[in-house]
């Protein structure tokens, strides 16, 4: 039951936390994602352990029911953050209390069509679960997860004892944001800068802008970037990584 023609329907590749794959980039920071999605596709998302409130750095794509066996005191608040709204990224930000974003995007996180999201044409035929299995399109179907508070360049969260910055990084969508947890030396960047391929060609996204913000985040202090794909990057290789879109665009 719950395929069709060979593919797999969305909601029987939903989880417990025992689907989800988890590494330890801090003390008090664990980095997720979802078993069940190719290596290829999978995206990353983050858990923040604060002393007064957990908080979320996106969702992934939602193949997860819960996060509480994650976190050792379910008894604080669950936060979001959401760095834009791709369909990879906000699976799960509908198990938070309390969800931030840019306003840019408020529209797709209340309403998350997968039109809207990215998710489709995107998905129709593609490879994107582990072992080389495809999604029924028609069956893509992610929650609501609508902001609780607008976030714009400069503002905080404060988790108790790691406040997070938010950096306005617009261009591969129109609200991405990158978050700095400065007094830690993580830079939370998301779809911005990554080791993969950098999406700026699709709706939404803005090459100029993108350019600009890459300036930008060279000039900020860290010691690891966490991206929304791929691998934990030095400061070095995230630079690194900028100069390598530059020449490969022609900039």
């Amino acid at each position: 039951m719950g395929t069709l023609g060979g593919l797999r329907r969305w909601p029987e590749l939903v989880g417990d936390e025992s689907s989800l794959l988890v590494d330890t980039v801090a003390p008090g920071v664990l980095r997720l994602s979802e078993a069940v999605v190719s290596e290829r596709e999978r995206a990353y998302f983050y858990l923040l352990i604060g002393h007064d409130a957990d908080c979320l750095i996106d969702g992934g794509w939602g193949f997860c029911s819960s996060l509480d066996a994650l976190r050792p005191d379910r008894s604080k608040p669950l936060l979001a953050i959401a760095t834009h709204s791709h369909f990879d990224h906000i699976g799960l930000l509908h198990l938070a209390g309390t969800r931030y974003g840019h306003p840019a995007e408020a529209a797709v996180f209340a309403d998350p069509h997968p039109v809207a999201t990215q998710a489709l044409p995107y998905l129709d035929g593609l490879e994107a679960l582990a072992g080389g299995g495809r999604i029924d399109p028609a069956s893509v179907r992610q929650r609501a997860c609508p902001l609780d508070a607008l976030l714009a360049e400069g503002g905080t969260v404060d988790i108790g004892g790691r406040a997070l910055t938010v950096l306005h990084t617009p261009g591969h969508s129109p609200g991405s944001l990158t978050i700095l947890d400065a007094a830690n030396g993580l830079l939370f960047c998301a779809d911005v800068v990554h080791d993969g391929h950098i999406w700026d060609d699709i709706p939404g996204t803005d090459r100029g802008a993108l350019l600009r913000s890459h300036d930008r985040l060279l000039e900020v202090d860290f010691a690891l970037a966490c991206p929304g794909h791929g691998a934990i990057l030095s400061r070095a290789a995230f630079q690194d990584r900028i100069a390598r879109y530059r020449r490969d665009i022609g900039a």
